[in-house]
């Protein structure tokens, strides 16, 4: 009988574990639009935003690596990177792989939402 309720117990306690980290996950979860809705309310919420001020939205922000630290330029008409605005104190070779292969590369973003976003993400 002890042995039952041993079983009983862990099988609880993997339950509970289990269902905690699904919980923490949920919110990064995407749940499906409902079939009416053609658009996702925030797609529709950025067009909105690009028609307002389509001279905002054609530039945005790009990050790379410049002397082993994460830079953000402006980014000009044609996406290619512009006025250099800060170099970060994110050091490229302390970030996880891909992240630091992508500041290689060059990531854009549109907003200085994103951009804020993201070098949070990154650790600034």
């Amino acid at each position: 009988m002890r042995k039952l309720y041993t079983c009983l117990f862990y099988g609880l306690c993997v339950f509970t574990i289990a269902f905690s980290l699904f919980w923490m996950a949920l919110p990064r979860l995407t749940l499906p639009s409902p079939a009416g809705s053609e658009t996702p309310p925030s797609s529709a919420e950025e067009s909105l935003a690009a028609q307002a001020l389509p001279e905002l939205s054609a530039q945005g922000y790009l990050l790379q690596d410049k002397g082993g630290r994460v830079a953000v330029y402006r980014c000009d008409a044609d996406g290619t990177a512009g006025a250099l605005l800060t170099v970060t104190g994110i050091y490229t070779n302390l970030l996880p792989e891909n992240d630091a292969l992508r500041i290689k590369q060059g990531i854009r973003v549109h907003s200085e939402l994103e951009l804020d976003q993201l070098l949070e993400d990154l650790g600034e």
